[in-house]
């Protein structure tokens, strides 16, 4: 299917609501827009607009977690053999430092929807 850009302005308070409702749903304003548009005059099924999968048990969290180790380990170790432990320790740094912003960023977004 072609597509084409469309570009209006909507209320403040609908702005607000759809940028809430998109961080919830972990996706992008434009991709929750689609997916409504596509609902309503294509038929088509938003999967944004329902909610996600909750992990259903302690067992596939810590086997998401166990993956998420290994996977880390794998990188680390290759890393560490072609690049030399200091560059990797920098780069090491670096990424925990940008995943502590995310997670802050994230923690604060969840205090303003409450």
């Amino acid at each position: 299917m072609s597509t084409r850009s469309i570009s209006t302005r909507v209320a403040e308070e609908i702005a607000e609501q759809l940028a809430a409702d998109a961080r919830r749903r972990s996706v992008t304003e434009s991709d929750l827009l689609r997916e409504i548009l596509a609902a309503r005059y294509l038929g088509a099924a938003p999967s944004a607009m329902e909610p996600r999968p909750k992990i259903q048990s302690l067992n596939e969290y810590a086997q998401l977690i166990f993956e998420i180790a290994k996977t880390r380990s794998v990188i680390l170790h290759s890393l560490d053999h072609t690049l030399g432990a200091e560059v990797v320790d920098e780069i090491i740094d670096a990424a925990e430092q940008t995943a502590k912003e995310h997670v802050a960023q994230v923690l604060k977004s969840k205090e303003t929807q409450s």
